[in-house]
Formats: structure tokens, C-alpha cells, sequence
């Protein structure tokens, strides 16, 4: 399989753990959520466009900050909305797709070549923890991970404070952890925390510019340990 541009070999630097965003890089949750706005939007017969929407992805709330997607629809219209009852459709709608999300192609099977490598992993999510647990035991994922660092309360907390706060639980430096992200907005947290980082890129995101990424895997399908630390530029 081809492989994103490598960067700078990191020859004197071991690697100790994995730290994965969840939405987008273990499963296939960022669809639903762009699907469901997608549906709300056609109830009131305009359309939102996926370069729109992309600056939510990775965000932690597709109502507020970077993206507030019931103004934009009220743009669209050039007309006031029920906001609340928008976002109460919104949420059913999202519910309902997002337990049919499957597991990403090559996620199990990676998480075991890290388990059997003696790496670390964790999920460092602006999502819940009960949501991430639900949708792992949904999918048949049992995987033991060494931390689970989700925002919980807070979906807008700086993300690269739960990456500074996976690696200390995790007892483990940024230059020993690779971050794997589906976004510009979380490749972007995983480099300030100092974490390199490996963007995949899912159906939603595919065209986003993820130049701050130090490799871009087409997926992590079919991919051994050694050709992930390769390509991110690890000997």
C-alpha cells in the first residue's frame, strides 16, 4: 500500500505508545454526523456542503466555535429558526445513524500488532467516555486500552490539553507517542502538545488540507507496525 510523504528520520527515538482520536480514525462516526445535519438541512430544502462543513470536523461541537451550523442554515434561508428545535431533530437524527457507524477498515487489527509490540494505546476523544465504551462493546471492539482521556462535559476543551494529559497518564514523553487524527483541527492539538502526528483521513475529510501533518496514511488498513513508524518517519 502506498504511503503518505515521509518526513525526517527519527532514528534515536522509540516509540511507546499510539494515541488515537476516536470520531473518524476508530470509527466511522464522522458520516452520521455530517449526515444527520445533511438530513436537517433538506428538511428545510437547502443543502449543506460538505467544504462548509469541515471546519467543524475535529471541533467538538458543530454548534458553536468554528462552525455553528444552525446560523449557517439560517443564512441560507435568510430567515430566523426554531434553534432548539433544529438541534433537538439534529440530535435524534444523529443518534439513530451513529450506533449503525462501523470500526474504520484495519482498527482491530492494528490495536493487536500494538498490544503484541508492547506499545501503549489510548483514545484521546473531545467525545464521552460512556459513548466511546458503548460503541466499542457495540462493534465487538474489546481492545484493553491503557487510557481512555475524553472531554466528557466539555466537547470545546483544548485538545491538545487531553493530549499533554493522556501522556502523563500513559507515563510516557510527546517524541515517544504517535497521534493518529482524521482532522486539520486535531492534527493540529497533537502537534502543539508535541505529539507527531499520522492524519487518515476518512470519507468526510478527504479533501481537507492536512499539510501540518507529519504523514498522511490513505487508511490503516492492511498496515504492519513497522510501515506506520516508517512512515511518520521513525527508523
Amino acid at each position: 500500500m502506498a504511503l503518505g510523504a515521509r518526513v525526517g528520520v527519527r532514528s534515536a527515538v522509540v516509540i511507546r505508545a499510539f494515541l488515537f482520536d476516536f470520531d473518524g480514525v476508530i470509527a466511522d462516526t464522522e458520516v452520521p454526523t455530517f449526515e444527520s445535519w445533511r438530513q436537517v438541512y433538506a428538511d428545510y430544502g437547502v443543502e449543506l456542503a460538505l467544504e462548509d462543513w469541515l471546519p467543524a470536523v475535529g471541533s467538538g461541537s458543530s454548534t458553536s466555535g468554528a462552525f455553528d451550523a444552525v446560523e449557517h442554515l439560517e443564512r441560507l434561508l435568510a430567515r430566523p429558526v426554531d434553534r432548539e428545535a433544529v438541534i433537538a431533530s439534529r440530535t435524534k437524527r444523529k443518534e439513530e445513524l451513529y450506533a449503525q457507524a462501523p470500526l474504520l477498515p484495519g482498527v482491530p487489527e492494528l490495536l493487536q500488532r500494538a498490544r503484541e509490540r508492547g506499545l501503549k494505546t489510548a483514545i484521546v476523544t473531545r467525545n464521552r467516555d460512556e459513548r466511546v465504551k458503548r460503541h466499542c462493546d457495540l462493534h465487538g471492539l474489546r481492545h484493553p486500552w491503557d487510557a481512555l482521556v475524553c472531554a466528557n462535559a466539555e466537547p470545546t476543551r483544548d485538545k491538545a490539553e487531553l493530549y499533554r494529559h493522556a501522556l502523563a497518564v500513559l507515563d510516557v514523553v510527546a517524541h515517544e507517542a504517535l497521534a493518529f487524527e482524521d482532522s486539520p483541527a486535531g492534527v493540529r492539538a497533537a502537534k502543539r502538545a508535541g505529539v507527531v502526528c499520522a492524519a487518515v483521513p476518512n470519507e468526510v475529510t478527504r479533501g481537507a488540507d492536512f499539510g501540518e501533518a507529519d504523514v498522511v496514511l490513505p487508511s490503516l488498513a492492511e498496515l504492519t507496525i513497522d510501515d506506520v513508524l516508517r512512515a511518520a518517519g521513525f527508523a
